[in-house]
C-alpha cells in the first residue's frame, strides 16, 4: 500500500511567518532602509530586500548590539529568510528578537507579541506543539491588552493558533481562532490583501483535515483567485495555494487535478528556491506518489529518487521523510519486480523508523 502523507507535508509548508510592522518609532537613514526593504520584499525582489536590511543594520547597530532599532532589523532579515524558505536560517534571527525584545521592552509591549506569534510558527513548523501554543497563547494575552479588537495585529496571533490547533487535529479549538483571525482581516483590509487570503487558505485546510472536501475546495480555490489576482506569477504563496489544492484532490481521489496542481506548484518553487530547497522535494516526492497511483511507474521512480536525494541532504540520513520516501520506493520496486532492490530500501527505512522512536 502507498503511503501518501501528503497532507502532513503541505500543513508544514503552510504556516505563515509574516508579522505587521513594528510599531516602534523610526526616522533617519534606518527608516528609509528599512522601507526599501520591506516594500522590496512584497515585491519579492530579494538581492535588494537584502541589501536594504543589510544597510539598515549597520545604521541601527550604531546605538549597540541589543536596540529595538537592531531587533526590528533583525525581524525584516528574518522575514525575508522565511519568504525564502530558508528556514533553518531564519529561525536562530527570530530567537535573537525574541531574546532582545524581552529585555528591552514591557512585558506587555505589542512589538513583543508579535516575536512570541512569530517563534511560535517556527516551533510549530518543527512540530514542537506544546512550545508553540506557550508562545501564541502568551502573545494573543498582549495583543488583547495592547490593541483594538480589531486590529490586525491581533489577527496575526490568532490566525497562528488556528493553525497550531488545525496541526494537532483540535478542530474545535482551532475553528473560533481562524475565524476571528478572518473577520478582523475582512473588516480591516481590502478583500483581496494577501492577509485575507492566507486566513481564507487557512480555513480551507481546517476543512480539508475534515474531510468537508466541498468547502475545503471553495475555501482553497477562493485564496488561490486572490493570490493570482494581486501577486507575482511566481509567487510562493501561489505555489502554497496550489499543493493545498492538490493535496485536496489526492484525498478525493481526483488524482489528475492533483497532479496538475502540484507540478504547478513544483515548478514555481524551483524558480523561487532553487532546485535543493526542502519543498521541492516534498513536492517531488507528492508527485511520485501520484504518479504511481495512476501507474506512471518511470515518471514515479524519477520523481522518487530526486526527493530522496534532496531530502536526505535537507535532514541527513536518518530523519523520517527519508523513511517515508524509502517506504514507498520499496512500493513501487516490488511492483515492477525488483523485490530484492525494494527490500533494501525497506530494511534501511525500518532501521530509521526504529532510531527515531
Amino acid at each position: 500500500m502507498i503511503k501518501s502523507r501528503i497532507l502532513g507535508l503541505f500543513l508544514l509548508i503552510v504556516v505563515v511567518f509574516w508579522t505587521p510592522v513594528s510599531t516602534f518609532s523610526q526616522e533617519g537613514g534606518w527608516d528609509n532602509y528599512m522601507a526599501a526593504g520591506r516594500q522590496a520584499l512584497e515585491r519579492r525582489e530579494f538581492q535588494v530586500a537584502e541589501e536594504q536590511f543589510s544597510a539598515a543594520l549597520l545604521e541601527a547597530e550604531r546605538d549597540g548590539q541589543d536596540n529595538e532599532r537592531v531587533a526590528t532589523t533583525l525581524d525584516g532579515q528574518a522575514q525575508l529568510l522565511l519568504a525564502q524558505g530558508r528556514f533553518k536560517e531564519a529561525e536562530p534571527l527570530v530567537l535573537r528578537v525574541l531574546t532582545i525584545r524581552e529585555k528591552a521592552l514591557p512585558p506587555e509591549h505589542p512589538d513583543l507579541a508579535l516575536s512570541l506569534t512569530t517563534m511560535a510558527a517556527v516551533q510549530l513548523r518543527n512540530q514542537n506543539f506544546t512550545e508553540a501554543e506557550q508562545l501564541a497563547t502568551r502573545g494573543v494575552a498582549i495583543l488583547k491588552k495592547t490593541v483594538a479588537e480589531d486590529d490586525p495585529r491581533l489577527a496575526a496571533g490568532l490566525n497562528a493558533l488556528g493553525m497550531l490547533y488545525t496541526a494537532q487535529r483540535k478542530f474545535a479549538e482551532a475553528e473560533p481562532f481562524a475565524a476571528r483571525a478572518l473577520i478582523i482581516r475582512l473588516n480591516a483590509l481590502p478583500a483581496d490583501h494577501p492577509d485575507v487570503a492566507e486566513s481564507i487558505n487557512n480555513f480551507g485546510i481546517l476543512y480539508m483535515i475534515q474531510k468537508n472536501f466541498e468547502k475545503a475546495e471553495m475555501f482553497l480555490s477562493h485564496a488561490l483567485t486572490i493570490r493570482q489576482k494581486v501577486l507575482l506569477a511566481n509567487h510562493p504563496d501561489i505555489a502554497e495555494s496550489m499543493s493545498n489544492l492538490g493535496a485536496l484532490y489526492t484525498m478525493n481521489g481526483r488524482h489528475g487535478d492533483a497532479v496538475r496542481y502540484i507540478e504547478q506548484a513544483l515548478t514555481i518553487r524551483e524558480k523561487a528556491y532553487g532546485p535543493e530547497h526542502e519543498s521541492v522535494g516534498a513536492a517531488m516526492y507528492n508527485l511520485g506518489v501520484l504518479y504511481q497511483i495512476q501507474n506512471r511507474n518511470d515518471e514515479a521512480e524519477l520523481h522518487y529518487l530526486r526527493a530522496l536525494d534532496i531530502r536526505q541532504k535537507q535532514y541527513g540520513d536518518m530523519h523520517p521523510v527519508v523513511a517515508e520516501t524509502l517506504e514507498n520506493y520499496a512500493v513501487l520496486l516490488h511492483f515492477t519486480g525488483r523485490s530484492e532492490e525494494a527490500m533494501r530500501l525497506q530494511q534501511r527505512a525500518a532501521a530509521i523508523r526504529a532510531q527515531s522512536q
